[in-house]
């Protein structure tokens, strides 16, 4: 039970940060009335937001998309109008999929979903026409909004699950090939938001997990698990400004990148959206818009380190002032080496889907503390447990519970999922991670990547950063594979850089030197890429299944 004392030191923190951020000089009092009448109209959630910066300064920009240009009064119009088009179509207070590119449609969608209660579930659009079924009968859609390139593969996923949806089109030139084009659902709409009931629980979000081992688990979170403390110490110490100009590049239907989004909005900064990453064409735009901050996954940060310096050297991205890393391990090689280029900008988060955000590393300690994931964000509680549910000591490996604001409700109607992953209030993803006694975190590997190799446990990730070091290797990834001797062996998928050469031999030589005997892979493969979902994570079940 928090005590006064407690709240009292929330409060000032809240008002410190709000005087950082710049908000509290940007307030204007005479926007608030016609704000509190609006909010009165709808539900809790992060279009709240949008709904005061459109009245508190409605010509500043809000959202870029090429040459797509919103104000925060253009576009808290777009998102009421196609609130009111969804609405119509029963989507109130009911799930509604969203399948739709990186593009200020998407950022309209999810707005427009939150302002009347609906559910959002959230579908990649990578995704097949098999995995697209099997989310539409679990969450069981009645209304759905789909890019125009994607119609083909949504209308066969319908028939695949028997769903019947009623389908609102972004995008495309000719007539949509399902339901409603996006214009001419939003003709004739009230630009006002939309009166909608307060009961209930205000609606939320279905993301479903990468299914990196197995079926994809739809991961449900309200509008009111904001986790407002973990939040606000990351605004705090990361620097963000209301007058941010941040870059969306990693897929907008997974976590990390709406949660960016969200608070980028909550602060009345602008976002600017790339539809598909591509690094020299990210540094022109970074360059031409003035970006000041992006979420990018490792691969991206990889991709960047690797252009040749002379086309880097073309752009001036001086106004970087933090790039944020997140959605996978981040190997201490590759943030020294983007550190070296474009300087001390770079911090790295872990969370997840399910917990949210727990610990930030900023610039410096991944090269003074290689390795580190950094301290717990405040609101979070973290457990290293071994297999016995016992706390371990410092230094020792343990599988992470966290408990938080942001942990999600569950797995939808999948209770013994969720049983499975929660403990004592406390919920785990199956990474396994070690704390120092300093409190920076350390992960290790999720616990079913972990090997075991004649009675041994061996983390890949250790395997993995010492062979990012190597000048040659570009990427790499680390498997057990079974061995008649040792029960598991270790097998090293390897990328090299674009120029270079080098054998099996030389990549064991590389790990004996430095590493025990019985962390050198016995097995090297050399790959052009690693199998990776859209967030960045290498497909390490693909790798396995080579093997077998």
């Amino acid at each position: 039970m928090a005590t006064l004392r407690d709240r009292l030191s929330d409060a000032r923190f809240a008002l410190d940060v709000l005087r950082q951020t710049g908000l509290a000089r940007a307030f204007r009092p005479t926007a608030l009335p016609g704000f509190v009448a609006a909010a009165r109209r709808t539900r809790p959630g992060p279009h709240l937001a949008t709904m005061l910066h459109a009245r508190m300064h409605p010509d500043k920009e809000c959202a870029i998309d090429g040459e797509r240009r919103f104000t925060w009064r253009s576009f808290d119009a777009a998102v009421n109008q196609l609130a009111h088009a969804v609405a119509a179509r029963g989507g109130a207070a009911a799930p509604v999929a969203c399948m739709l590119g990186n593009g200020v449609d998407y950022l309209i969608a999810q707005q427009a979903l939150a302002r009347i209660g609906a559910m959002v579930v959230q579908i990649g659009y990578r995704s097949k026409a098999a995995e697209v079924a099997y989310m539409l009968g679990n969450a069981e859609p009645t209304v759905a909004i789909v890019g125009a390139g994607h119609q083909d593969v949504f209308a066969e996923a319908m028939a695949q699950a028997g769903a019947r949806c009623q389908v609102i089109v972004a995008g495309g030139d000719g007539p949509p090939l399902l339901g409603d084009a996006w214009a001419a659902a939003l003709a004739d709409q009230p630009a006002e938001a939309p009166p909608v009931a307060r009961a209930g629980d205000g609606g939320g979000v279905i993301v479903y997990t990468s299914g990196t081992t197995g079926k994809p688990k739809g991961a449900t979170r309200s509008w009111k698990q904001t986790g407002f403390d973990a939040v606000a110490d990351m605004v705090a110490r990361v620097g963000m400004r209301t007058d941010d100009r941040h870059l969306v590049v990693c897929p907008l239907y997974h976590s990390a990148a709406p949660a960016f989004v969200a608070i980028t909005m909550s602060l009345g900064a602008t976002t600017v959206l790339m539809n598909h990453f591509e690094p020299e064409a990210c540094l022109a735009l970074i360059e031409r818009e003035r970006i000041t901050s992006t979420l990018m996954v490792p691969t991206m940060l990889v991709r960047l380190t690797a252009l040749p310096a002379a086309v880097r050297r073309r752009y001036d991205t001086s106004s970087l002032r933090w790039v944020m890393s997140g959605a996978a391990p981040l190997a201490t090689e590759t943030a020294r080496q983007f550190e070296a280029q474009f300087g001390p900008v770079l911090w790295n988060f872990y969370g997840s889907t399910e917990t949210g955000l727990v610990t930030l590393a900023g610039p410096g300690e991944h090269t003074a503390r290689p390795g580190t994931v950094g301290r717990a964000m405040r609101g979070n509680a973290i457990r290293l447990l071994d297999d016995a549910g016992h706390e371990v000591g410092p230094g020792a490996v343990g599988e992470v519970y966290v408990r938080n604001s942001m942990l999600i409700g569950g797995y939808h109607k999948n209770r013994e999922a969720t049983e499975r992953s929660t403990r004592d209030g406390f919920f785990s993803v199956g990474d396994l991670a070690r704390c120092d006694a300093d409190g920076y975190y350390y992960l290790e590997s999720r616990k079913h990547d972990m090997v075991i190799s004649g009675g041994v446990n061996i983390y890949p990730r250790e395997i993995e950063d010492h062979l990012h070091t190597h000048p040659a290797i570009l990427d790499v990834a680390v498997v057990g594979v079974p061995d008649p001797e040792w029960g598991e062996s270790l097998r090293a998928y390897v990328v090299l850089r674009p120029g270079h050469q080098l054998d099996a031999g030389a990549v064991i030589d590389y790990c004996r030197r430095d590493l025990a005997d019985y962390k050198k892979p016995r097995q090297v493969v050399f790959l052009d890429e690693l199998p990776r979902n859209p967030t960045g994570k290498v497909l390490k079940r693909e790798l396995r299944d080579r093997a077998s």
